[in-house]
């Protein structure tokens, strides 16, 4: 569990949005506790001119370089706590789906129902897009109907984060860690 009260937030209101340049931006940050990862920062920006914003979070002590893979099997897995900096790559292999560690990647904590509901959000704004032909919104479908069967603990799925930063993390004793090079 997070800690309800945030600890020394710092908010700098007034600052140029690195999107649209109006100095109409306000950067937060400040710190919880998280039960089980420890201390995190949590760093955010949001823009009132053009609407802009992101999030990312770094552990005050920051672990290792890793790749993270859980095999979700059951519906007691969505409940498993997930721990994401924006650079962090996220990927479910089973749906050949990701998301990159790009500068505009967001940072969260969640649990495994929440990635997916994630994704199934993005998938569901891509499948409206008219460019699409009807083979590629076929698969999307297919995508959105296998994160549905995952959620309703019909179908077993494999989820990774790959994290050079030392700040995200899958807390389960089901995961597997694989050590990267910095």
């Amino acid at each position: 569990m997070q800690s309800e009260n945030p600890r020394d937030m710092l908010i700098v209101e007034k600052q140029q949005c690195p999107v649209c340049g109006e100095e109409k931006a306000t950067f937060t940050e400040y710190e919880i506790e998280d039960a089980y990862a420890g201390p995190i920062a949590i760093f955010s920006i949001k823009c009132q001119a053009c609407g802009f914003k992101n999030s990312d979070l770094e552990f005050i002590n920051p672990g290792t370089p890793a790749e993270y893979t859980l095999e979700v099997e059951s519906k007691d897995d969505l409940n498993i706590r997930v721990i994401k900096a924006g650079e962090c790559e996220i990927k479910i292999p089973t749906f050949r789906i990701s998301v990159d560690s790009t500068m505009g990647s967001e940072g969260f904590i969640s649990n495994v129902e929440g990635v997916l509901n994630r994704f199934k959000a993005q998938v569901e704004l891509l499948k409206n897009d008219d460019e699409l032909d009807k083979e590629q919104k076929t698969k999307l479908k297919n995508i959105l109907k296998g994160i549905e069967q995952v959620i309703w603990g019909e179908k077993k799925m494999t989820l990774k984060l790959i994290d050079k930063s030392g700040n995200s993390a899958i807390v389960s004793d089901k995961v597997q860690t694989k050590k990267l090079k910095k």
